[in-house]
C-alpha cells in the first residue's frame, strides 16, 4: 500500500485513478444498479437514451370533443382505457393507461377535455342580474344585437339608441302592457323642452340564441328585462333564466357526443362530423 503522506498532490491523482470509469456499452431503455460511494447502491434508468420509451407519460389538454375523441382513439389501449366527466369543473378526462381487471395500470397517460366558454356567454353572463346605467345598457345590446333572435336586430337596435337619445331626461315610471311589453316614462329635462313628456316601450323579455361552449351546440336562452328607478335615474339590465341549467345541459350534450359521436342533419342529408369513442371505452361521472 502505497503512503502518499508527503505527497498530497499523487494522493488525489491516485484517487482520481481510482474512480476513473472505463467506457462500457450500455443497453439503452435497462434499468442498472450501481453503487452509490457510501456503501449503499442506486437505480440509474436508462430508458430516455432508448428509441422509444417504456411506457407513455402525457397529459394532452385539448379544447372540444371532436379533438378529444380523436386523441382518444388514436391512443385507445383494450381493456385500460376510461373517460371521466365531471360536471362541476367542466372538464372530461381520459386515463389512457388506467388499471384492468386484475392487471394495474401506470396511469401516466392522460387527454383532458377543458371547455371554454364562448366570448357571447361570457358577455351576457357578465350583466346577468346587473343594473347598468342607460348608455352602457344601450352600447351592450348594441355590441350583441346578433345574439338576439326576438325582438328583431333593427327594433333592438331602435329600443338602443333611444336610450341613448334620452339621457338627459327625468323617467317617472313605468307599466306593464297587454302586450307584454314594459312602458318607461320619462319628462325631457332641457330648457328648450321643459315639461315635454314621451315613453320608450321595451320588450319584458328577449329570447336570445347563445353557444355555451366552444365547439358545442347552440341554445334557446331567454333573457327579461329589469329596470329600476332611483329618484329620476334609470337603471337596466337583464336576468338569464336558469344560465347555470343550461351550462349543464350543453355539457352533458358534449359528453354525449363524446360517446355517440356528431351527425350535422340538413334536410335529408345527414354529415357525419366524427365518430364517438370506441363502445368499449367506459364512461364514468366523476374525476380519476
Amino acid at each position: 500500500m502505497n503512503d502518499y503522506t508527503d505527497n498530497p498532490e499523487a494522493a488525489v491523482v491516485a484517487n482520481l485513478a481510482q474512480q476513473a470509469i472505463h467506457p462500457e456499452e450500455l443497453d439503452a431503455g435497462t434499468v442498472y444498479a450501481e453503487a452509490d460511494g457510501s456503501g449503499g447502491s442506486r437505480i440509474v434508468d436508462t430508458d430516455r437514451y432508448a428509441e422509444h420509451p417504456r411506457h407513455i407519460e402525457a397529459k394532452r389538454v385539448v379544447g372540444d370533443a371532436e379533438s378529444f375523441v380523436r386523441y382518444v382513439t388514436k391512443h385507445v389501449v383494450d381493456g385500460h382505457t376510461e373517460v371521466y366527466a365531471d360536471v362541476p369543473s367542466s372538464s372530461v378526462v381520459a386515463v389512457l393507461d388506467s388499471h384492468d381487471a386484475g392487471q394495474g395500470g401506470w396511469q401516466k397517460h392522460t387527454a383532458r377535455l377543458e371547455l371554454r366558454k364562448t366570448k357571447s356567454w361570457e358577455a351576457w353572463e357578465k350583466v346577468d342580474g346587473v343594473l347598468l346605467q342607460q348608455t352602457e345598457f344601450a352600447e351592450f345590446i348594441e355590441q350583441q344585437a346578433l345574439d338576439v333572435r326576438s325582438p328583431e336586430t333593427a327594433v333592438l337596435i331602435e329600443i338602443a339608441q333611444s336610450f341613448q337619445a334620452k339621457t338627459s331626461v327625468d323617467f317617472e315610471g313605468g307599466e306593464r302592457l297587454d302586450s307584454g311589453q314594459v312602458r318607461l316614462e320619462y319628462k325631457e329635462t332641457v330648457t328648450a323642452k321643459a315639461g315635454q313628456k314621451g315613453h320608450i316601450d321595451i320588450p319584458n323579455e328577449l329570447e336570445l340564441l347563445l353557444r355555451p361552449y366552444i365547439g358545442g351546440p347552440v341554445y334557446v336562452v331567454y333573457a327579461r328585462f329589469r329596470y329600476r328607478l332611483r329618484g329620476s335615474q334609470l337603471g337596466l339590465g337583464v336576468v338569464l333564466t336558469r344560465p347555470t341549467e343550461i351550462l349543464d345541459a350543453a355539457f352533458a350534450d358534449i359528453v354525449t357526443e363524446i360517446r355517440d359521436g356528431k351527425t350535422v342533419v340538413k334536410g335529408d342529408e345527414k354529415t357525419v362530423v366524427h365518430e364517438g369513442i370506441p363502445a368499449s371505452v367506459p364512461v364514468y361521472s366523476g374525476r380519476p
